[in-house]
């Protein structure tokens, strides 16, 4: 432990920007205070939490101790966090889809919410319920949390004014249950609408590469080829990849230039190693810059555009919204993000010594394109659309159901649509 503690904290201390001028004295008492905790034999999943108080003092939705490994039993009961509370997407038991969880495990939600915002490394409280929704399904965590008796999970809900419960084993399989926002299993796709002239062009991963740039293509081919003036980019399901992917599509756009994003690049051997850079020392600040856009062949487009947002839109996701909104190239419709739009990124995988235990840290500073928009803690939608218990019960898109009232309602404006 004592290894691994060791490393953790040199690798935090010489890459992470946050840290150029090192730990403060509260940090540096936390960090005494997981040495003292490694005196003693611990479980590897004793540790992860002590290692994790570590990495929580970054505020860092990037910068991570993965859990995965150590969890090997699941909570076998769906759930999604709402502005309602935490809902119940799929039967299990008792408990229905659409029902609101009151308490886990002789926990109230309340209770829940600020352990975990004790736990999952985060800018905002929408990943952290997010990324809850499921740390609360892992042996690991309920454990941790002291929610386990005699190897069951008491779950007690509220459906309408009925209080409702059940007891639930854990099981070696986990099952994702209903996803709310409806998306697929490809990285990247896109539809047309058989009513309405909107396609919507959904991007799961930021993945760059040929088919990407193939399917853009074919995209915008054919919304120009049948007149299409509505689209739409969901990316309500992306916790980020390449941010190429954002250049590319806006490529196609009627757009001369919009300005990008300004970074903080912290050098060190471990970034020079992982990605090449120039150098393995110092910090380098690089002002937003005006990026121009390509003329794109044929016609480009030049309609409306509109971003589909969710709590779990993050990262390379999360400046997909961040740079459109902040150009005024189009409306972000949905949920606030899980990621705030001035941030840390560009991670380097790492993995502790003795324990194995996986983790990430960022080596950069995001800065957002328009700085009169901060300080924000995520991308707020410009037309909100939260899903509810009842869309959960109804299984509605309420996402999707939003952005065809607003088409429907910019041709009835028009004089297009009746």
């Amino acid at each position: 432990m004592k290894a691994d503690l060791d490393y953790l904290v040199t690798t935090l201390s010489e890459v992470h920007p946050r840290l150029i001028e090192g730990w403060s004295s509260d940090e540096q008492a936390v960090i005494k205070q997981a040495y003292k905790y490694a005196e003693t034999e611990r479980t590897a999943q004793e540790f992860y939490f002590a290692a994790n108080e570590i990495v929580m003092l970054l505020h860092d939705g990037h910068t991570m101790l993965g859990i995965a490994p150590l969890v090997n039993a699941w909570l076998d009961l769906p759930l999604f966090w709402s502005r309602e509370g935490l809902i119940i997407t799929d039967k299990r038991g008792q408990l229905r889809a659409g029902d609101i969880v009151t308490a886990i495990g002789g926990r109230s939600i309340g209770e829940l919410e600020q352990a975990l915002k004790e736990l999952i490394p985060a800018e905002n409280m929408n990943w952290v319920r997010s990324t809850g929704a499921t740390y609360l399904r892992t042996v690991t965590v309920l454990r941790h949390l002291d929610m386990i008796r005699d190897g069951q999970v008491v779950v007690e809900a509220l459906r309408g004014k009925q209080n409702v419960s059940d007891v639930y084993t854990l099981s070696a399989n986990y099952e994702e249950g209903y996803n709310p926002y409806p998306s697929g299993r490809e990285a990247f796709s896109y539809s047309i609408e058989d009513d309405l002239p909107l396609a919507v062009f959904r991007l799961n991963e930021c993945t760059y590469n040929a088919a990407y740039r193939e399917m853009v293509k074919q995209f915008f081919s054919e919304v120009a080829d049948k007149g299409i003036k509505h689209i739409a980019v969901d990316i309500r399901n992306n916790g980020g990849g390449n941010s190429v992917v954002i250049d590319e599509f806006l490529s196609y756009l009627k757009v001369r230039e919009y300005t990008g994003f300004g970074a903080l690049i912290r050098y060190s051997p471990q970034a020079k190693q992982a990605n090449n850079l120039e150098q393995d020392q110092g910090f380098k600040q690089f002002e937003r810059g005006v990026i121009q856009n390509p003329a794109p062949a044929g016609q480009p487009y030049d309609g409306k555009l509109y971003i589909l947002t969710s709590p779990r839109t993050f990262s390379s996701a999360n400046w997909f919204a961040v740079i459109v909104q902040d150009n005024g190239l189009g409306s972000v419709i949905g949920e606030a993000t899980g990621n705030r739009p001035t941030s840390y990124g560009n991670v380097i995988p790492f993995s502790l010594p003795s324990s194995g235990i996986m983790f990430q840290t960022s080596y950069c500073s995001w800065e957002r394109p328009d700085p009169e928009r901060d300080p924000a803690e995520s991308v707020f939608p410009d037309i909100e659309a939260y899903t509810t218990a009842q869309d959960i019960l109804d299984r509605k898109d309420a996402q999707i159901s939003k952005l065809r009232e607003v088409v429907r309602s910019d041709l009835a404006e028009s004089g297009q649509f009746r």
